[in-house]
């Protein structure tokens, strides 16, 4: 080879290699174990990548927006890195009552290509995780018309997605990537095993505020893209809520994941002083007819039920659909209302009332301000606790803006909150402690294969925080489950308006009673045992206070458990455990022995069976 062929070439590998130095920026975790790449590709197309323990969890896919019908987020290079180290924690109330903030966040400014103005990634790599959003500077009005984030994942990856992108009730599905196809649909989280035993990950988006929600489409080849629930029209700079995505060795580092609490606004302090702790915040279990299969939402049966919810040491009870048709004599329904309040606080029991956000039956909804305050105002006045918000149907930025002014507005009038008919929660719990819980999960009002669905949900839907799935029934709607695997549904799944399907008046007399009585609706510690698997059997640990629980919700086959239990720590325990009776779905058995933590807990579990065992030092 000539001499100037060769310092062509050496020239060559030379610029290519400044290109790619000068192109890629690489921000790691604090334990070094995690990494995200963002790539500047030579036609101006940003590229990213993640990877755990040098393992891809996301392969290389494309970011980019639209806004106002034009592509954005193409760049020529990158500028100057503002860098910094987060570690903090701070008071939650999810499955841990202590969140953990501990990333390495970088903004990468970035030099627009072809008229593109200049804007920012901003990144943060977790121990469990990576999150990260675009920022663009922008002066008046604009329109965000499509997110165009691609997810791909490795081959070999195992999903278990469901395709309602409105209501977030759908069946999930366990499918290899592979076999996923073009235009199948995921309402977030997507959650993920990874190929050769690495571990896990689940994508979603946290800090949703003033935007259109992300939902995400499959395109083939193992990718799927985000979806915003239609435009999003702001004033001034754009910021997007964060893409997620949870990335951990094992389920429990899954379940124990705070990113998208991290990246959500904190609290008001002035609106709420002490946090979750503020005086009228109170977490509790509340009686509920609509599935109890013991009369209608009529005025004397909602006394009923308000007497059976303080007997059973309820903290509310919820009054839904129909109570606004109340009418006796000259009293109309909020005289009636309010006479209602008065009964169940002789009851030691709050009353929370169900509303509809659009128009329905005649009855117009919250949509507007005015309505939404005046009705809020009203419900103060009646004394009522909480309102159960419902039929949103949608992730549009209507609705996502309604969420944070009704939780503004009921705030000022301290009253709690529960959406119903909704999308996933994005971490508003952080900024609005007064949402007590919100549905956007297919629960026991919907049918399903229990005890498959049931052992899915704490590694999917669960991942993106607390779901209103009415637990509990010991009538047929619970079909394929036993009576411990529906009190082990309430210990595991997490939600602080623990609102209950069963009905109260035959709780009353109910070997599981206790139990249900006993079991916390926030908690201080979660464990996500090893034996645990997706849609086969969910093994959960949960402390609060001093006293553990431990609940086992089982698939559709019989199997027998053999549980460590060093979590629980030196000393003597008495545990009182509710087990399936072998063969029968309508029975538990009760039995009480000593344990300590060098104890083996043999548990046998019936196909859909389940165990709940309340450990106490």
């Amino acid at each position: 080879m000539k001499k100037p062929a060769i310092l062509f070439l050496l020239l060559t590998c030379i610029t290519n290699l400044l290109w790619a130095q000068s192109t890629r920026v690489e921000i790691h975790s604090p334990d070094k174990k995690i990494s995200f790449s963002l790539s500047l590709l030579p036609q101006g197309h940003l590229q990213y990548s993640v990877l755990f323990r040098h393992q891809p969890v996301i392969d290389a896919s494309l970011l980019g927006l639209t806004v106002d019908d034009v592509p954005v987020c193409e760049g020529s290079s990158f500028g100057t890195i503002q860098k910094q180290i987060i570690d903090k924690s701070y008071p939650w109330r999810g499955v841990h009552s202590t969140a953990v903030n501990h990333c390495r966040d970088a903004k990468i400014n970035i030099t627009g290509k072809g008229g593109v103005a200049s804007f920012s990634i901003e990144v943060r790599v977790f121990n469990d995780g990576v999150a990260f959003r675009y920022l663009i500077p922008h002066k008046g009005k604009s329109t965000v018309n499509a997110d165009h984030t691609e997810f791909t994942l490795p081959a070999g990856s195992v999903v278990w997605r469901q395709g309602d992108i409105h209501a977030y009730e759908g069946k999930y599905q366990h499918q290899q990537i592979e076999d996923v196809r073009q235009g199948q649909r995921v309402g977030p989280p997507l959650t993920i095993q990874l190929p050769a035993g690495l571990g896990y990950a689940a994508i979603t988006e946290g800090g949703l505020t003033d935007f259109a929600g992300m939902s995400l489409l499959a395109e083939g080849n193992r990718k799927f893209v985000a979806v915003l629930a239609g435009p999003t029209h702001l004033s001034g700079d754009i910021e997007t809520p964060w893409r997620i995505v949870e990335i951990g060795p094992d389920l429990n580092t899954l379940v124990n994941c705070d990113i998208i609490q991290d990246v959500s606004p904190p609290m008001d302090k002035k609106l709420f002083p002490d946090g979750f702790a503020t005086n009228w915040i109170k977490p509790g279990k509340s009686a509920w007819s609509w599935l109890a299969g013991n009369g209608g939402v009529t005025f004397d049966n909602m006394k009923r039920f308000s007497k059976w919810a303080g007997e059973l040491g309820f903290r509310y009870n919820l009054v839904d659909e129909g109570w606004y048709k109340w009418h006796e004599g000259n009293k109309d329904q909020w005289d009636l209302l309010k006479e209602l309040v008065q009964y169940a606080d002789s009851q030691g029991v709050k009353i929370w009332v169900w509303k509809a956000y659009p128009d329905r039956n005649g009855i117009p909804g919250l949509k507007t301000p005015k309505a939404r305050m005046a009705f809020f105002k009203k419900c103060k006045e009646a004394g009522v606790a909480g309102l159960k918000i419902d039929f949103f149907d949608a992730e549009s930025q209507q609705v996502i803006d309604f969420y944070q002014a009704a939780l503004r507005d009921a705030a000022k009038l301290h009253l709690m909150l529960d959406f119903h008919g909704a999308d996933k929660p994005t971490g508003q719990m952080r900024t609005w402690p007064n949402e007590m819980t919100r549905e956007g999960i297919r629960g026991l009002e919907n049918g399903s294969d229990w005890p498959v669905h049931n052992t899915t949900l704490p590694f999917t839907r669960f991942l993106a925080g607390h779901a209103d799935y009415t637990p509990l029934s010991f009538r047929s709607i619970a079909k394929g489950t036993t009576w411990a695997h529906q009190v082990a549904s309430m210990t595991i799944f997490t939600s602080s308006f623990m609102c209950l399907a069963v009905n109260p008046k035959t709780l009353l007399d109910n070997p599981c009673r206790k139990m249900v009585e006993s079991v916390p609706v926030t908690w201080d510690q979660t464990i996500v045992l090893p034996q645990s698997k997706i849609g086969q059997l969910a093994l959960f640990a949960r402390r609060k206070g001093k006293t553990w629980y431990l609940a086992a919700m089982n698939g559709d086959s019989a199997r027998t458990c053999k549980v460590d239990l060093s979590f629980l720590g030196h000393g003597k325990y008495h545990a009182v455990m509710l087990e399936d009776q072998q063969g029968k779905k309508d029975t538990v058995r009760i039995v009480s022995k000593k344990v300590k933590a060098k104890s083996t807990l043999v548990i046998q579990l019936d196909a859909g069976g389940g165990f709940v065992g309340r450990i106490v030092k």
